[in-house]
């Protein structure tokens, strides 16, 4: 009897675990952004209270494909010092309605709820998983594009 009510709450647990990474995850997603990121400069990582974690110039990268890729390295301020990440934005060359933004962050204090910008505009907040990281891929639209849902 007790071994057949052990196995429903462990797959219990297992999908609050799997909803919980995936809110994680999600978090940083923003419908309603819309903002020109094509020549974008500056990727910033705020904690909570406004301080910069990390901070990278975004450089243009190599693309096989039709896209322009500009992607930054985050290199740690003198607030945590041990941090480190990356950003991107993606989008295309001929028809830019559309921009991919990704950031990554690594060796952060878990639980830390965190604000990704790009040239001082905040685009997604997450919070940093138990092992230190954090990611968010969103799309962000171009001003002046219908929203496609």
């Amino acid at each position: 009897s007790d071994k057949r009510q052990i196995i429903p709450a462990a797959g219990l647990l297992a999908t609050i675990a799997a909803a919980v990474y995936m809110v994680v995850q999600l978090s940083g997603q923003t419908a309603t952004l819309t903002v020109d990121l094509t020549n974008a400069a500056l990727a910033e990582v705020r904690d909570a209270q406004g301080q910069v974690l990390l901070r990278g110039q975004f450089q243009l990268g190599d693309e096989d494909d039709d896209d322009t890729e500009r992607k930054a390295v985050l290199a740690p301020t003198r607030v945590d010092t041990d941090a480190g990440g990356a950003a991107e934005v993606e989008f295309s060359k001929n028809a830019p309605a559309v921009q991919e933004v990704e950031f990554a962050v690594r060796n952060v204090a878990p639980g830390a709820v965190l604000t990704f910008a790009i040239d001082g505009v905040d685009v997604a907040t997450a919070t940093v998983d138990g092992k230190g990281r954090a990611e968010v891929e969103l799309d962000v639209r171009m001003p002046g594009t219908p929203a496609t849902r």
